[in-house]
């Protein structure tokens, strides 16, 4: 169990770690499936970039369910619970490169403004372990968005 001794603080973390789960579950079925069918000019650069970042995104699914898990809380473990909790929308459809790389930025910014607001929220509860942990997600996911804006080549 975590060192954090206030229950109702690491049931707040907790929650917001589950939501955050679960929208990192559907980014990374999103850039696995993008990875999957990117066709065109751009074919191989794009297959390898997506599957770094798809690759990344499935191992943070682990270390985040195992926060939950350290807070003391049941991480969410099915396809339902985790749609349930997501505020990320998946694809609708396959859109081409550019669709593909413009759509994958903005879930990662918008993911990257989650991990960071989940970081304040456990500052404020002075779990540094939460905190830092959800920081390097942040740059992680900042880092794949300027990745992913780069290749479409705007600044």
């Amino acid at each position: 169990m975590s060192y954090l001794t206030d229950s109702a603080a690491r049931q707040q973390i907790s929650e917001v770690l589950k939501s955050f789960l679960a929208d990192t579950a559907v980014l990374y079925m999103k850039t696995h499936g993008f990875h999957w069918n990117v066709e065109g000019v751009h074919f191989h650069t794009l297959h390898l970039l997506f599957e770094d970042q798809y690759t990344d995104l499935w191992k943070s699914l682990d270390t985040i369910a195992e926060r939950i898990r350290a807070l003391g809380f049941k991480a969410p473990y099915s396809l339902k619970e985790l749609q349930d909790l997501s505020e990320m929308k998946e694809a609708s459809e396959i859109p081409g490169e550019r669709g593909m790389l413009e759509e994958l930025r903005d879930c990662n910014m918008l993911l990257s403004h989650k991990a960071s607001e989940c970081a304040g929220l456990a500052e404020k509860f002075e779990d540094r372990v939460t905190a830092d942990m959800m920081i390097q997600r942040a740059e992680k996911l900042e880092m794949n968005a300027w990745m992913l804006n780069s290749s479409i080549g705007e600044s």
